[in-house]
């Protein structure tokens, strides 16, 4: 007689008992991926179709700029025939495109366009007695562009326009009062710039002294 091993042996209970807890995570899992996966895939067809869109208008634009502002063919060396034959806006973009690109090229001409400078320094000094007054002989130590030249006492300006003036000088004496004067003749008359007029100190240990002045004047080309 057959033994039986009732202990080993499982109850039987309902068909979905078996492992049900477990299959549910595992099925939301595989929906969730369903559902990305289905959203990856429309989000992806959504920008490809706005780039086509965009390109076809691209293409549009670019084929209208050729029709109203490209010469033909049979009139390569007439470009405004062509464009005299399209509409009036075409015309008026064409030649406000023209203006634009003068107006680029006067600027950078322009900008091209070095500033003159002159920088001069002292080689002989003349005292008039009877007027109390020094007059220096300058020498250019620096000189850029050809707007300004140094000649004897004066500065001879070739080139209109604005500059600036930088004037300074060191006096060491306990005597005086002293300080320098810039002043312009041009058209019959004299006409003072700027002025710096200083006091030394009494102890001469002390008695040198800055004066320097520095202004913007606008100035007429020499004739």
């Amino acid at each position: 007689m057959p033994a039986s091993f009732p202990s080993l042996l499982a109850p039987k209970g309902p068909p979905g008992d078996m492992g049900g807890p477990a299959r549910e995570p595992a099925l939301s899992v595989a929906l969730w991926l369903s559902w990305g996966a289905a959203l990856g895939a429309v989000a992806c067809a959504m920008a490809l179709v706005t780039q086509q869109t965009e390109l076809q208008n691209l293409r549009r634009e670019v084929a209208r700029l050729q029709r109203a502002g490209g010469p033909s063919e049979k009139e390569e060396g007439h470009p405004w025939l062509s464009l005299r034959e399209q509409s009036p806006d075409a015309l008026e973009a064409w030649e406000n495109g023209e203006r634009a690109r003068r107006k680029r090229e006067a600027l950078t001409h322009k900008q091209k366009k070095k500033h003159s400078v002159l920088h001069l320094v002292p080689i002989n000094i003349t005292s008039k007695e009877d007027s109390d007054v020094t007059e220096v002989m300058w020498q250019p130590a620096l000189k850029r562009g050809r707007g300004l030249e140094a000649q004897g006492y004066a500065v001879r300006v070739w080139d209109a326009g604005v500059y600036l003036l930088y004037s300074q000088v060191l006096f060491h004496d306990v005597t005086f009062t002293m300080g320098q004067v810039v002043s312009r003749e041009g058209q019959g008359r004299q006409e003072t710039l700027f002025r710096c007029v200083r006091s030394m100190p009494s102890n001469p240990d002390w008695a040198y002294n800055s004066c320097y002045s520095a202004e913007q004047h606008h100035h007429l080309a020499a004739v």
